[in-house]
């Protein structure tokens, strides 16, 4: 944020001794196959100075209250076109009061509250208000203006002078804020101190910032909002030259790419960049926002997309839950991993499945030839009409208990199973003579009328031992509307099993498929290396931050009001282990 506001150029060292903190920074391993976290140096800086960079950003604007002047007309206020706010410094501390308080470490807000004081308690600056950065575009470059709340500019002064800073007023409006880096231009207008490190961007007509921040804040601590209404149609013009430009520099074939790799990796492409342009030219507003709740017990990080009424987004985003899934009593009760999908196919989603489609299936040989009686071809004829009736539903689950042995157990909807069921046969003998697999046999069962075939997967990797229990094996069937697949060791067949039987069971009450969801359950995994995880330091906090009924980690796609949003949400467990580390931090323990 200091960079974006201008004031990269001065020290961090002067930054660090301004608040009178010492410098504080720690590491950790990332996280590999759900079991680790990465907490990255700058990172937990941010974390732990984002209170005191208000302090920073209000000495850049010492502010006193403008007398009102008669002019001639009254200026339109300059719209932004993205806003980056705060939610206050309240907000931000009762935050960090409550990671601390979940993770039992409540000595840590007191450190926090003594950094408070050797900043002077950032006085001058109202804690309640938002702040923030203001983003124009001068082309397509971004030109920031940061913004913050003044309460008592004799106040804010004194919090300045605690740091190696000068000011110097220029006149009623106008200050300029010298360190040891360069200078900080400051324009107060009402409340409100907007500065820069570039005197000439301060040169327009601010917007009040209070009615921006408190929307947000209503229901974000952090947000970023863009306003694309702001954008005039050139600029829209300019940016979707720029986006189709700067997708097909990255959709040439790359070297060592096989056709059908870069063919999938190609349509997944186009398709992003148009979806891309298509929220650029008809949506009205993108927001990303973070918020804690204490009440609730968890944290959240939402994107939407507002798209304009009457537009083909609109229709694309409110229609996400339209379908409803054939799979909801295989998605019922917890598991230690979740991945489901019930889309709506629009025209574009189609085109992209049907390229996937046929993709793969120029793979194989027998698919591409002369003869339509081919049970392979037959096969992926059947996909295809599945991708044009325009519906896609399917369900991935990992199952078990926790330390394992886990089975991978999936579903997907088909329209005409049997027209499927030769051709997965003489599939798994295809990958049997690619050499890709150790061995197959057709028919290794027989299920409700399913045959079930067994594909054993080549497999140099330990953690198939902790997941599932040895070396696991791909078991493939398909009845009239459903594909299965299961991964796993000897248990794979029975948890298969039962899920066909859940599925054929009749549903409680049919329930709107949800277009996106993915599920994790945090402990579930990290019983499988619990024995490595304890070995490290990062890996014991995990262990006493988690528990089974507060690591789960939740990830959903839904239509709004003309849109759609997407929400990642934590539960306590994850608050409890970052507020862990932070304290760790705070009290140098």
């Amino acid at each position: 944020m200091l960079q974006w506001c201008g004031a990269e150029s001065l020290p961090k060292r002067a930054l660090y001794a301004f608040a009178g903190f010492p410098r504080l920074s720690f590491a950790a391993s990332p996280v590999a196959r759900f079991r680790g976290f990465t907490m990255r140096r700058r990172h937990l800086s941010k974390l732990l100075f984002v209170a005191l960079l208000v302090c920073w950003v209000s000495t850049c604007s010492p502010v006193a209250i403008a007398q009102e002047a008669d002019e001639p007309a009254e200026k339109v206020p300059e719209k932004p076109f993205a806003v980056v706010s705060v939610a206050g410094i309240e907000r931000m501390l009762g935050a960090l009061d409550f990671s601390f308080e979940a993770a039992d470490r409540p000595e840590a807000s007191e450190a926090l509250t003594g950094f408070l004081e050797r900043a002077g308690d950032l006085k001058g600056i109202d804690h309640r208000q938002g702040f923030g950065i203001m983003i124009y575009l001068s082309g397509i470059m971004p030109q920031p203006v940061g913004f913050a709340p003044v309460d008592k500019i004799e106040d804010m002064m004194k919090t300045v002078e605690l740091g190696p800073f000068t000011t110097k007023k220029i006149d009623a409006e106008n200050y300029e804020l010298k360190g040891t880096g360069g200078s900080v231009f400051v324009k107060l207008v009402g409340r409100y101190a907007f500065f820069s490190n570039q005197q000439e961007r301060l040169d327009r007509e601010f917007p009040d910032p209070a009615p921006i921040t408190q929307r947000l804040a209503k229901q974000y601590d952090i947000a970023a909002m863009v306003d694309l209404n702001s954008l005039p149609e050139d600029q829209k013009n300019l940016l979707a030259t720029l986006l189709r430009g700067s997708a097909d520099a990255n959709l040439q074939r790359r070297d060592g790419e096989t056709e059908a790799a870069h063919r999938i990796r190609k349509a997944i492409g186009e398709n992003h960049a148009a979806l891309l342009e298509q929220v650029l030219r008809q949506a009205r507003e993108v927001t990303l926002g973070w918020k804690l709740s204490a009440e609730r017990r968890q944290a959240a990080l939402e994107l939407s997309v507002i798209a304009y009424r009457g537009t083909e987004l609109e229709t694309l985003l409110t229609e996400l839950n339209a379908t409803r899934t054939q799979f909801t009593n295989f998605l019922k009760g917890d598991a230690p991993l979740t991945f489901a999908s019930t889309w709506k196919l629009d025209k574009r989603g189609k085109t992209l499945f049907d390229e996937i489609v046929q993709a793969l299936a120029g793979t194989i040989p027998s698919a591409t030839e002369a003869n339509e009686d081919d049970p392979i071809q037959q096969m992926f004829r059947a996909a295809r009409a599945d991708v044009e009736s325009g519906g896609l539903d399917f369900a991935i689950r990992f199952l078990g208990e926790p330390k394992g042995p886990f089975v991978l157990v999936g579903g997907l909807k088909v329209t005409d199973g049997r027209a499927m069921e030769a051709g997965l046969a003489e599939l798994c003998t295809y990958l049997l003579e690619t050499g890709k697999v150790d061995d197959i046999e057709v028919d290794v069962d027989k299920y409700q009328g399913i045959r079930v075939h067994r594909v054993d997967l080549i497999s140099r990797d330990n953690d198939n031992d902790r997941i599932y229990g040895g070396k696991p094996s791909l078991y493939m069937g398909v009845d009239d509307k459903t594909l299965w697949i299961a991964v796993g060791g000897d248990e794979a067949l029975p948890v298969l099993y039962e899920q066909i039987d859940k599925l054929a069971e009749p549903a409680d009450k049919a329930v709107p498929g949800v277009p996106m969801q993915f599920v994790i359950n945090m402990s579930d995994w990290m019983s499988l290396g619990e024995e490595n995880d304890r070995r490290n330091r990062v890996g014991r906090t995990f262990q006493e931050a988690f528990t089974r009924e507060n690591s789960t980690m939740r990830i959903e796609l839904r239509s709004i009001e003309n849109g759609a949003r997407l929400r990642l949400e934590w539960n306590e467990g994850f608050i409890r282990f970052v507020g862990m580390m932070l304290a760790r931090r705070f009290t140098r323990d």
